[in-house]
């Protein structure tokens, strides 16, 4: 019998926390979860029996076979890259990263015969594949629109244009990556107008350089379907999330509860269906574990499809900054020359601070 698959989580926060639970399930040894914040490293790991760490490098020095990168997005880049160098497969969480530039050198580094996947893990939610059937069945062209809402995030660095970038990379995400499967492309122009509905909240004033929180957004896509979102991170504390979908069809409607319910009405009358509640955070990380030990057929989103989204939030980005369409083969390059981000400084230095490789995470 094989030595079991041993694996390093980096951060131990919520997504951390899962992630070394999910691999301790699958039949992986966690060897280490690595935070700043001693507490919470301390209390992930014992769930796991896995060392609590404060840096990555002392953890990347144990060998791992594959390595969970649940950090703030700014460092995905710089931690995957090491963790390559350590010897390992990754993966990162959602999104990608906050540039193009970025993800670009992750997927690179990936080259050497090492697997990078993204955390996008609604794919493995009931909701994803019974979403796309239904959508189907409604024919083209499509008409979707979807509302995400909250108040403000308590995890702050949600809000940080430097180090989560806002809802507009980390949540729309998500959805940019559902409607590429629902609408089988991506999109060729987007046009969005955005907000920061947060000013003068103060639970995020001293956040120096906050994310747009709240964007009213067009998508259109090659075959005529047209997608819009209505999303705000900018709520006051305490609403509670929402997310709601329609797609609207020559042969019918589907409403959507996302994830717990879905309505389908077409001409052979109602159909509804009800999640059962499966933990996609596990069924992700069993499918990369079977990947990586047994050959299995990939599933788990790709770097592309990382690249894909984050193309398409930078255009969204881009289009509120210039107030006008932008179409995605423009959408090259990022930072230096693009007005979306003109002002905010240096992506290395989020207002979180800083530490030798592993920052302060919330």
């Amino acid at each position: 019998m094989s030595a079991p698959l041993t694996a390093v989580v980096l951060g131990a926060g919520d997504m951390g926390a899962r992630h070394a639970r999910h691999w301790a399930a699958v039949g992986a040894r966690v060897l280490a979860v690595v935070d700043p914040d001693m507490d919470r490293a301390r209390a992930a790991a014992a769930e796991t029996g896995a060392t609590a760490l404060a840096e990555a490098d002392e953890a990347l020095a144990l060998g791992p076979d594959v390595v969970s990168v649940c950090t703030p997005t700014y460092l995905h880049a710089r931690l995957t890259i090491a963790a390559f160098a350590a010897g390992a497969h990754v993966l990162c969480e959602k999104p990608i990263a906050l540039t193009l530039g970025d993800a670009r050198a992750m997927e690179a580094a990936a080259a050497a015969g090492r697997e990078l996947r993204i955390g996008f893990m609604r794919r493995f939610d009931p909701a994803f594949p019974q979403l796309i059937e239904v959508a189907a069945r409604v024919g083209r062209p499509l008409l979707a629109q979807a509302t995400i809402t909250a108040g403000i995030r308590p995890k702050r660095l949600m809000h940080d244009a430097l180090a989560n970038g806002g809802p507009i990379i980390d949540m729309c995400c998500h959805l940019f990556h559902l409607w590429g499967t629902v609408f089988e492309s991506q999109p060729d122009e987007v046009a969005a107008r955005g907000y920061t509905f947060s000013d003068g909240k103060p639970e995020v004033a001293h956040i120096r350089h906050r994310a747009l929180d709240s964007a009213l957004i067009t998508l259109a896509y090659p075959n005529g379907s047209v997608g819009q979102v209505q999303v705000s991170w900018g709520l006051p504390s305490g609403v509670d999330p929402v997310e709601r979908h329609t797609y609207v069809g020559p042969d019918g409607l589907v409403t959507v509860d996302w994830p717990g319910r879905i309505t389908l009405r077409d001409g052979e009358g109602e159909t509804r269906w009800t999640n059962p509640g499966d933990d996609p955070y596990r069924g992700q990380i069993a499918q990369f574990h079977a990947e990586l030990t047994q050959g299995a057929t990939r599933a788990v989103a790709s770097v592309q499809d990382g690249i894909d989204t984050l193309r398409t939030s930078l255009a969204v980005l881009r289009s509120v900054a210039t107030r006008g369409p932008v179409a995605l083969a423009d959408v090259t390059e990022d930072r230096d020359d693009d007005p979306a981000f003109a002002g905010l400084g240096d992506l290395d230095a989020p207002d979180a601070g800083a530490g030798p490789l592993l920052e302060a995470m919330p």
